[in-house]
């Protein structure tokens, strides 16, 4: 029986996005063929990872099982400690900690899923025992630390550039704390200052918060900008050691290339996903209404905002067509948690205040089981993907794809590699709800546009498929491997 050690970036129960779903569904195939598997991951916060959260353990790690996989959580006690900037991709406790790991599970393959969190530094190791390590990437974070690809002003980038210069005005501030972070810490520290400063005037308390933030940026600044710009050489080297890598969109290869990863390397794998609760619910429950959907995060780079503007800018009602079809009205449901980002969902809620009489028709409706996302899709009409960067095909849109759910999606990336304009859905520009809207208003006043999508739609890749391909490159690997040795 050969032993497989996966690593992801977060894991369940607390986080439950789509690298995890992956990295389970990956996880569980596998031990259907045999395999004795393993998940490693950590537990940061959502928004900033150099805090600590709430849910935190104590103790460097802990050990569980979920849906009958076994998973080592590491500890934020580990993560954040003697963190420097560096850290966010080579931290040697992490390092440490990984060479502990093998020694106890001793896997005959590793398979990085995502390393951000653990950092890339994991791969040293593996190297160094000579176990092929593998690489199954989900996102850009090999490339850019903020791992979006997209800069301050909205526009989509592709890497840092010579010395990094690009992720300077980017990424590093991003390193350095706010004001009242650092009048926190230090209140917190030093509760002499924070007793001094309690019943001065605000405007006091700002100046004082500014002054401590540039002596403190001061401080910090220079390891900051050294930490970005050794780190796409850093991430390069530890990359061209791997001895695989699969990428989900040939838009990635090209990336990946352009940034000085070996092209030998690379190989396209796509994604798939598991069907058996979605091929049972491909025919749509009958309305008079187009059914707009959007399942995801609600976050800026999303672009939730998007689609809300341009859901509200549409007709009240769809055109009468020659046949006599028509569509009576249109509704939004949105579906995703609005604690996770609650001021980006305050931004939100005060766009639907501000939509008039065609606000009533928007549902921000939580979140569901996953059981329950065929009957989901069985009431929408077309799910949208507004998101403002590349994205990597998200399983969302296999998922719709899996139920003859037409997708309108933004023109970029990996995205537009799922959807042929006209074909099984539709494409708009980047950034521009106008051009949404018109694709949407499209629909609206052609209903029979969505057979002809739904015609076009072909069976989806399933996780089985998407396994086949990553145990032929096991098999690869581990040739290699045993001709080395």
């Amino acid at each position: 029986m050969k032993r497989v050690l996966l690593t992801s970036h977060k894991f369940f129960p607390e986080h439950k996005a789509g690298t995890e779903v992956l990295t389970l569904k990956i996880a569980q195939d596998l031990q259907r063929r045999g395999y004795e598997v393993k998940v490693v991951a950590a537990c940061p916060p959502d928004l900033d990872a150099r805090r600590k959260v709430e849910h935190s353990f104590e103790g460097d790690f802990r050990e569980y099982e979920y849906e009958g996989v076994p998973v080592h959580i590491v500890g934020e006690s580990l993560r954040l400690r003697d963190y420097e900037f560096r850290s966010e991709y080579y931290h040697p406790l992490m390092k440490r900690h990984f060479q502990g790991l093998l020694a106890d599970f001793k896997p005959d393959l590793v398979q990085i899923v995502h390393a951000q969190n653990l950092s890339a530094a994991v791969i040293e190791p593996c190297v160094t025992a000579q176990i092929p390590v593998v690489f199954y990437s989900t996102d850009f974070w090999f490339v850019c630390p903020i791992v979006q690809l997209k800069r301050p002003d909205g526009q989509v980038c592709r890497g840092p550039g010579p010395m990094a210069l690009k992720c300077l005005d980017c990424y590093t501030p991003r390193l350095l704390p706010a004001a009242a972070e650092v009048m926190e810490a230090v209140s917190a520290k030093y509760q002499v200052v924070g007793s001094a400063l309690a019943p001065m005037p605000e405007l006091v308390k700002q100046a004082v918060g500014n002054a401590a933030s540039m002596a403190f940026s001061g401080l910090k600044a220079p390891s900051a900008f050294a930490a970005t710009m050794e780190r796409p050489g850093v991430l390069r080297k530890l990359a061209n050691q791997l001895s695989a890598i699969m990428v989900p969109t040939r838009l990635m290869q090209d990336i990946f290339v352009e940034n000085g990863i070996e092209k030998r390397l690379i190989s396209h794998v796509p994604f798939g996903i598991d069907t058996s609760k979605l091929v049972n619910h491909t025919e749509k429950i009958a309305s008079d209404k187009f059914r707009i959907g959007f399942i995801g995060t609600f976050f800026e780079h999303k672009g939730v905002d998007l689609l809300l503007r341009a859901f509200l800018s549409l007709p009240a009602a769809g055109k009468v067509n020659k046949d006599g079809r028509s569509f009576s009205g249109s509704e939004l449901k949105l579906y995703g948690d609005p604690g996770q980002f609650p001021e980006y969902f305050a931004k939100l809620e005060n766009i639907v205040k501000q939509g008039g009489a065609r606000a009533r028709n928007v549902h921000f409706l939580g979140t569901f089981p996953n059981d329950e996302l065929g009957s989901v899709f069985q009431e929408l009409d077309v799910l949208v993907v507004p998101s403002r960067w590349y994205e990597n095909t998200p399983l969302v849109m296999q998922s719709a794809l899996a139920t003859r759910t037409p997708l309108v999606v933004t023109d970029l990336g990996g995205m537009s590699e799922l959807v042929k304009d006209g074909v099984n859905g539709l494409l708009f520009k980047l950034n521009d709800h106008r051009s949404l809207a018109e694709k949407l208003a499209l629909i609206l006043n052609k209903p029979q546009l969505l057979e002809h999508y739904m015609s076009n739609i072909k069976p989806e890749r399933t996780v089985a498929d998407m396994v086949d391909d990553i145990e032929s490159v096991y098999s690869r690997v581990l040739g290699l491997s045993s001709a080395k040795k």
